[in-house]
Parts: structure tokens; sequence; C-alpha cells
């Protein structure tokens, strides 16, 4: 269409998917797992969609109107079943041993894990896919 007047082209059909409105994957997922208890702490970096920039000590802003993110924890590296989804409003969570007991009978040494950050427009972003084992 460069060049070209619009009224020369056809209508076309779009279906708005709004992609522009879903919030980034997490990145630099980590965590550790409480020898004692058995208790995971899960930690991770969010992104934003709109301006700004991490760096150091100074967090890019927001981009949705309340921070929450959800962790779906998985049977295995399918990723096919969810066994227990965790709802956070910081990029932290803990996985408590009795809860690892209740949905796989007992502690785990590695987790498959999804992290969305939500979005009040959309609902779930896109995720971080991980695992991790200590």
């Amino acid at each position: 269409s460069v060049g070209a007047d619009i009224s020369s082209d056809v209508n076309r059909a779009f279906t708005y998917r709004a992609v522009n409105l879903t919030p980034l994957a997490p990145i630099s997922m980590t965590g550790h797992r409480d020898p004692t208890s058995g208790d995971w702490t899960l930690l991770w970096v969010r992104r934003t969609r709109t301006g700004g920039e991490w760096r150091d000590y100074v967090d890019a802003e927001l981009g949705e109107t309340v921070e929450q993110y959800q962790i779906d924890i998985c049977s295995d590296g399918t990723y096919a079943v969810v066994k227990r989804t965790l709802t956070v409003s910081a990029p932290a969570a803990e996985y408590l041993s009795a809860d690892q007991v209740t949905d796989f009978g007992g502690n785990q040494a590695t987790l498959y894990l999804r992290i969305y950050q939500m979005s009040a427009s959309v609902g779930r972003g896109y995720p971080l896919t991980a695992t991790i084992t200590r």
C-alpha cells in the first residue's frame, strides 16, 4: 500500500486478539528448597509492555492496574496436568511442604512450573515455562 491511495484497496477482515495488551513472560526464575521443612521459595523478575526499562535497583513500570501472578505447578515435564495453581501479588511465591504432600504424596526435588503475569484486560499473559531442581 506504500504510495497507493487507501481507497484503492479492498476491505479486509481483521480479528483483534489483544496481543498488545498481553503481559510478557517473566524472566530469571530461581528458587530454593528449605532442607529442613521441604518448603519451596520461588522468585522471578517481571517485564513490562509499557515504557521504561529495568535497571539495577529500579523496576520498570508495572503496565497493569495491579501486580498479580499465577503459577501453575505441573505434574511433569509435559506440563499437561496442573496439580495446583498459586496466585500471588509479588514476583515471589512459596510452595509449602504440606501442599506438596497433598498434590504429589511427598516433597518434590523438582518442580515443573508455568508463571504468568496477570492482566485485568486479557487475563493471563505469556508464560515463563521452567523446571527447577534443588
